[in-house]
């Protein structure tokens, strides 16, 4: 059975001292996870790196798992509010335009700060340990959804769920796995261009792909 998952919260900030005092926890919670790591990070070490005492720490935040579930709850929300707006300007552009500016945005989101990005994705089995649901993730595969249901009648996958199910998740690791390993990949224009042609091929292959290979196939055939 998963443990019960941490508040990320003891009490929401009312003042903007409160607020400010928050921003800075949150601040110091994501450099001592890049500088320490989840294991040796520490309420107190945070605190510390804070400049505020663990008490004034304690009065926001119930524990480290805490600390690290509000700190992906803060990024994650950043990163799909810019995400959903991106989304606004292209729902009358073109699919392959519009696929394109997509994965623009998903690599800019990746290159903020790809380190916290990667410790962040590191720490999502210990998040499914705690019982946390992915809202972040499902709020994503939502808004892929709309932005994909006006099309259907073009696509090729009839199942939208699982084509976005798909697409997303395609999108997410291969974004994910350059930063990692090819991070000049990021930065490359054809790079863009390769995935969101293996999207658009996906959602709706043109005819003429498959016929030339159906003629390669007869010729052999005769052969």
């Amino acid at each position: 059975m998963p443990r019960r998952p941490p508040p990320s919260r003891r009490r929401a900030p009312r003042q903007e001292r409160a607020q400010a005092t928050v921003d800075a926890i949150l601040t110091a919670t994501a450099r001592v996870l890049l500088r320490d790591g989840y294991e040796a990070a520490s309420t107190n070490r945070i605190a510390q790196e804070a400049g505020v005492s663990v008490g004034s720490l304690y009065q926001y935040f119930p524990s480290k798992e805490g600390l690290v579930t509000a700190l992906m709850e803060q990024h994650r929300a950043r990163s799909l509010a810019n995400f959903e707006a991106g989304l606004v300007p292209l729902a009358g552009q073109p699919l392959p335009v519009a696929m394109r500016a997509i994965i623009r945005q998903v690599l800019a989101v990746k290159r903020e700060n790809p380190r916290l990005q990667q410790v962040l994705h590191e720490l999502m089995p210990r998040m499914r340990q705690w019982g946390l649901s992915d809202a972040y993730s499902q709020r994503l595969h939502r808004l892929v959804r709309a932005f994909l249901a006006p099309r259907i009648e073009d696509l090729r996958p009839r199942n939208l769920d699982m084509a976005v199910f798909i697409l997303v998740n395609t999108v997410e690791a291969l974004c994910h796995t350059a930063l990692t390993d090819r991070p000049d990949y990021v930065e490359d224009d054809a790079f863009v261009d390769e995935i969101a042609a293996l999207a658009v091929g996906y959602l709706r292959p043109e005819p003429a792909l498959a016929r030339p290979r159906r003629a390669t196939r007869e010729r052999a055939a005769r052969m």
